[in-house]
């Protein structure tokens, strides 16, 4: 189960994560998200908790990127996550480096009353003005990322391969 809200001063996204959360459960999740996309205010937190989290499907990844996407489309300033047990965490670390333009600030915390705690000194505005982005910046930003990995990734390969003499390069 997958609980959604925002409160009344539109600054704060609460996401409550419990049991097992399989794909179908997400899409609905993402649905609920955009439904509320219009109560929250540019610089708003989103505060997730894995509290009551037993597993999350692999098949998620894609309605959590978009879920973070809409955020940050938004103007999300910050990310409070609630994981009391490390082997819960679902890698939102991971996920957020391709879908959080521009980076945003994240806090991980043992218990959600600890996670509160930090929200009180959190819930000022933010310092500069946020920017919105339209979904195709979003979009083609994520594109260009996935690119700029793919890069990464085969000059990675092709360095570990050369490494050690293994190819010689007056072959090549």
């Amino acid at each position: 189960m997958i609980l959604c809200k925002v409160d009344e001063s539109g600054g704060v996204l609460t996401m409550s994560y419990s049991h097992r959360i399989g794909a179908d459960e997400m899409r609905c999740c993402l649905g609920t998200v955009r439904d509320l996309m219009d109560n929250l205010k540019p610089g708003f937190l989103l505060l997730t908790d894995l509290s009551n989290l037993e597993s999350m499907d692999a098949s998620c990844a894609p309605e959590l990127g978009a879920i973070m996407d809409l955020c940050s489309s938004k103007g999300m300033s910050a990310v409070v996550q609630v994981i009391p047990d490390p082997n819960k965490d679902i890698g939102f670390d991971l996920i957020a480096c391709f879908h959080h333009d521009p980076p945003v600030k994240t806090q991980t915390h043992a218990s959600l009353a600890e996670a509160i705690k930090s929200l009180h000194t959190e819930a000022s505005p933010p310092e500069e003005p946020v920017e919105i982005f339209a979904h195709d910046e979003i979009a083609r930003k994520r594109e260009d990322d996935l690119a700029e990995a793919h890069f990464t990734v085969a000059a990675r390969q092709e360095a570990e391969v050369n490494e050690g003499g293994l190819v010689d390069p007056e072959a090549a």
